[in-house]
């Protein structure tokens, strides 16, 4: 193939390539939204923590009284010292408005529970906000 020969070629193969339909760009996956119940966990007691304990603060859905609370959000904070802000932050496409939710709070070390909330703190729905503070017991050992 002689030197016009290739020209003309390039010359069709271009022509062509511009009149071909552009490949369409996917969108960018839309962002998820997100929301946060925000808030604090201490304890009265006046000793200090162990270096190595950890805080576990969870959202839950406790609707249902005969079956396990279904976790929606959780934040662990290690190490912890209190009193311990927390955010947890949820998608709000998980929440139902005709349950009720609340946020639990624990202190645990090597998997033994030091401390532990003993009451319930409800948020989001039937009057609950997206702010809680946390004061939890002591777990007495045997």
């Amino acid at each position: 193939m002689n030197r016009r020969s290739c020209l003309a070629v390039l010359t069709a193969v271009t022509a062509l390539a511009a009149c071909a339909p552009k490949a369409e760009t996917a969108a960018p996956p839309a962002p998820v939204a997100s929301a946060t119940v925000t808030g604090t966990a201490t304890y009265r007691e006046r000793i200090a923590l162990p270096a190595d304990a950890e805080l576990v603060v969870q959202l839950v859905d406790v609707s249902l009284a005969d079956a396990p609370a279904t976790v929606i959000a959780e934040q662990r904070i290690a190490p912890v010292r209190v009193p311990a802000d927390f955010a947890l932050t949820y998608d709000p496409a998980q929440i139902d408005q005709r349950h009720s939710y609340a946020v639990s709070a624990k202190v645990e070390r090597a998997g033994t529970l030091l401390f532990v909330t003993d009451t319930r703190h409800p948020v989001l729905t039937q009057g609950g906000g997206r702010a809680v503070d946390i004061v939890m017991k002591q777990v007495k050992s045997h």
